[in-house]
């Protein structure tokens, strides 16, 4: 897949009205590797596109969501807000990610 595949202007097809005509479609869209927008009665309905587009598609929308919720962080407030103390990394005999020793009876 290449990103110019995305640029070009998708194809259009009627509505298929049989299990064929789908399948001509689906088949449309993987060998061409470009997306192709199905119609109804002339009006753009949806799109057919490639699982490599789809997963571009939401890539895309993960860091559109991921650029607007940074937007809203107070990056000022953020650092100046402490961390843990540094006690807590200087203690060597306790680490949390070791079990706990049970005490002898």
């Amino acid at each position: 897949m290449t990103v110019t595949s995305l640029l070009e202007e998708p194809g259009r097809v009627d509505e298929p009205q049989a299990a064929q005509e789908y399948a001509a479609v689906l088949t449309q869209v993987v060998a061409a590797g470009r997306p192709v927008i199905v119609r109804r009665n002339g009006e753009d309905l949806a799109a057919v596109v490639t699982l490599e587009h789809l997963e571009l598609v939401r890539e895309v929308l993960a860091h559109q969501e991921v650029e607007r919720s940074a937007a809203e962080i107070d990056w000022t407030r953020a650092r100046e807000t402490p961390g843990p103390p540094q006690s807590w990394f200087d203690d060597k005999d306790d680490n949390p990610f070791e079990p706990e020793e049970e005490p002898a009876s």
